[in-house]
């Protein structure tokens, strides 16, 4: 599911269980949280994506909201490439 920011300020009280910073090929970042255990990704009016330029714009922008637990999610794809063993489906995570 999506959430606009302006949706997203009406719930300014309630806890982000967890906030995902999905890397997206390690330039840009999009933001995946939970709010009451259901996922949403951050996006704009148009229903697109919010990008943030750098995990520290991503987690400098939800400050102002309560969130328990900040995880880095880096891309995978090149892993093979890079002489990382195979991560079986299981998705890294790098705490923030």
């Amino acid at each position: 599911m999506q959430m606009t920011e302006l949706e997203l300020r009406s719930h300014k009280h309630d806890t982000i269980s967890l906030l995902e910073l999905v890397s997206m090929e390690g330039r840009y970042y999009m933001a995946r949280f939970y709010l009451d255990g259901q996922g949403y990704v951050l996006s704009d009016p148009y229903e697109k994506a919010v990008l943030f330029t750098g995990a520290s714009a991503a987690r400098d922008f939800f400050r102002e909201f309560h969130v328990e637990t900040v995880e880095i999610i880096p891309p995978t794809g090149t892993d093979e490439m890079i002489g990382m063993p195979d991560s079986h489906g299981e998705t890294m995570r790098v705490p923030l």
